[in-house]
């Protein structure tokens, strides 16, 4: 729990998401959430079922358009036949005439008697009142002129939209509060009223007529499903209404065109509303540009209906946006790997998305989804952010701990593989490296101390090039010596061959300086390389004071032991028998089986020269006899093992390891080992 205490992204997610729950509830960020419920109409549109879909049968609009002012020859509609045409609408049998427009002031030309008759007489009608709201909040009614008023029902319009920044219409709002006023219900519920023959009435989040009941999401919102319209055209008055001009005289009309417009309007919520673009009456909704009178009909259809669209309840959201932070954390904590942590990030997002979509399309639940898509995201890349940190600081930690010991492209590596790192201790195998020049005193003295400095940077420097080259890591420099391993920081299972490539490249690099020292005036250099391989442990060590990054172990005392004898065996490179055997391919002369100071156990040394291909056969030739000598000698079998050994020396004379064996055969020869002996030399001193 602690270690979750320090991952802020995780505690941010959980903060998000646990926002993200007010915020779809209170609707903080409704614009985004508006452009997601557009999206997922587009949808149910084209894939829903259209007869479902359809507007209600019972709902026809009656629209004053463009062809009608020009047949008409006048502008505005006079008010007398706006009576007209609702007299002629009931006449056909109407059963409730909505009239959508605004006749708050009286008429300049005194009509409003008459109209005020057409209505009275008329019966179930009704005219649009303004509701004026201010930050979504009721202010007032503007009612129709008192006469007016008095011959019709009433009902406010004024659709509110979801955002302040853009004008979204996709529901009507019930306010409680206003519901007992005199045009207290909205226009459409009002209008659907008055087809039912019902009073409306609300109970808690339902709206009640008769024995429809429609459910409202927690604010007392209904969501308007606008029908899908037919190929061709882009208003419903195109396709579910028909042109007031037909309805201004019907007095001349045959039997055949009086039932043609008795189909149309009989026993149906007739709705009159201005289609022209001069009156400007239309908005912006889910499925684009609709004309206000459009938007009547489709609220009024979708409460007949019974609420096609239904929001999911509050305890369900909630439920949602916790069970996908649920999903996260999990996928958080689990998936260390950027690449499939952002695919399953993309799924679940892309996969709740779908998820509400269809249940819009198919259900008509409405599932709020911008809220929790947006704690996706966000948390997503608080996360991404989190471990881009991680890693920037791990790179620059890696750079500062190993930038000294090893080369930068191996330093560029580790970063950009990833691979595991540990800086604290650790055992692992690797191969250890000691480097010391022989007779460095000599060489020094004489030598001014900034002239000794140049030498040995001189020397150090290609040195070190070669294990850095080779993948080697420098532990340290001890004056005029090198220690290095390979096998760490990264992981190299090739740690050993590496080793010997660098060792061999030490040699030949410090025969091509040769020259190079004389030069300038120096002594030539001579160095002696002792290589071990085993079980070592590896990590930052030291004090409160100082660490370093070092290997310690049996197998790190080793080659240095190897190292200091060298010179004993005349050789500038030598390895033990576990390096030997971790190199598949590796040509080396066996020098010796030995116990070094301090260890019970003997241990082969060998003299490498190279691998396979690399050798000449001469050289091949000595090896083989060299070893046919040893083993003779290790029989004890003086005579046959001198023999072999003079024939090497003279080939090669000045090479150490035959008069080395040469000389234990004389001492053997007067002090023989005994019949017991293992053919293991005991070195009793260091070096």
């Amino acid at each position: 729990m602690s270690g979750l205490s320090k991952r802020y992204d995780i505690i941010l997610t959980i903060l998000l998401f646990l926002v993200a729950i007010p915020a779809q509830h209170f609707e903080w960020f409704a614009l985004l959430e508006d452009q997601t419920l557009s999206f997922r109409h587009q949808l149910r549109l084209a894939y829903g079922d259209a007869k479902t879909l359809a507007v209600a049968s019972e709902v026809v609009v009656v629209n004053v358009d463009e062809p009608f002012f020009k047949a008409y020859k006048s502008f505005p509609l006079r008010r007398t036949d706006i009576g007209t045409i609702v007299t002629n609408l009931k006449e056909l049998g109407a059963k409730v005439v909505a009239v959508d427009m605004l006749m708050d002031f009286p008429s300049s030309y005194n009509e409003d008697p008459a109209l005020a008759k057409a209505l009275k007489d008329a019966g179930n009608t009704i005219l649009v009142a303004q509701g004026e709201f201010r930050d979504g909040k009721f202010v007032k009614i503007n009612y129709p002129t008192e006469m007016l008023d008095q011959a019709s029902a009433s009902a406010y319009t004024n659709i509110q939209s979801n955002s302040k920044l853009v004008t979204t219409l996709s529901r009507l709002k019930v306010y409680p509060e206003l519901t007992g006023e005199k045009g207290g219900w909205p226009f459409a519920v009002r209008a659907a009223a008055l087809f039912l023959g019902v009073d409306p009435r609300l109970e808690g989040n339902t709206l009640v007529l008769g024995g429809l009941r429609v459910p409202l999401d927690h604010n007392n919102l209904l969501y308007i499903d606008f029908p899908p319209l037919p190929t061709g055209t882009r208003f419903l008055s195109q396709s579910a209404g028909i042109g007031a001009l037909e309805f201004l005289d019907i007095a001349g009309l045959n039997e055949n065109e009086r039932s043609e417009l008795e189909f149309w309007v009989k026993d149906k919520i007739v709705i009159l509303g201005d289609t022209s673009e001069v009156s400007h009456d239309w908005f912006d909704t889910p499925v684009g540009m609709v004309y206000g009178v459009e938007i009547i009909a489709d609220s009024v259809s979708s409460i007949l209906k019974g609420a096609p669209l239904r929001a999911v309840g509050p305890g369900t959201a909630a439920a949602s946006a916790l069970v996908v932070m649920m999903i996260m954390l999990v996928l958080t904590l689990t998936l260390t790997k950027p690449m499939p942590r952002g695919l399953c990030v993309i799924a679940l997002g892309g996969g709740f998305f779908a998820l509400s979509t269809g249940l819009y399309i198919k259900a008509g639940q409405v599932l709020p989804t911008s809220y929790v898509v947006l704690a996706i995201i966000i948390s997503y890349l608080l996360i991404e952010f989190r471990q881009y940190l991680i890693e920037r600081n791990q790179k620059q930690q890696i750079a500062k701990t190993f930038g000294q010991y090893i080369p930068p492209e191996l330093v560029a590596e580790m970063n950009k593989t990833g691979q595991s790192v540990q800086v604290g201790g650790e055992s692992r195998e690797m191969t250890v490296l000691f480097s010391d020049v022989r007779g460095f005193t000599t060489i020094s003295e004489g030598l001014a101390p900034q002239e000794l400095t140049v030498l040995m940077n001189a020397f150090l420097s290609p040195m070190t090039h070669v294990i850095h080259d080779y993948r080697g890591t420098i532990d340290k420099y001890m004056g005029d010596a090198i220690m290095a391993f390979w096998g760490a920081p990264l992981h190299d299972p090739d740690h050993a061959k590496h080793a010997i490539q660098a060792a061999l490249k030490m040699v030949t690099t410090m025969e091509d300086l040769k020259e190079d020292f004389i030069r300038r005036g120096w002594k030539p250099i001579k160095v002696g390389i002792g290589l071990n391989t085993g079980i070592m442990n590896v990590g930052n060590m030291g004090s409160d004071f100082r660490m370093a990054y070092t290997v310690l172990g049996d197998a790190v005392n080793l080659g240095s032991r190897i190292e200091s004898l060298t010179k004993q065996y005349g050789v500038n490179l030598m390895i033990s028998e576990f390096t030997q055997a971790a190199v598949p391919g590796l040509i080396s002369r066996e020098l010796d089986m030995v116990r070094v100071k301090g260890k019970n156990e003997p241990v082969r040394l060998y003299e490498p020269l190279g691998f396979d291909g690399e050798i000449d056969n001469e050289t091949l030739a000595r090896i083989s006899h060299h070893h046919g000598a040893l083993a003779l000698f290790r029989e004890q079998r003086w005579d046959g093992a001198s023999a072999t050994f003079q024939m090497l020396a003279a080939e090669e004379p000045e090479r150490v390891i035959y008069k080395v064996y040469l000389d234990r055969i004389e001492h053997f020869r007067e002090e023989p080992p005994g019949a017991d002996w293992d053919g293991v030399y005991t070195h009793k001193e260091k070096s």
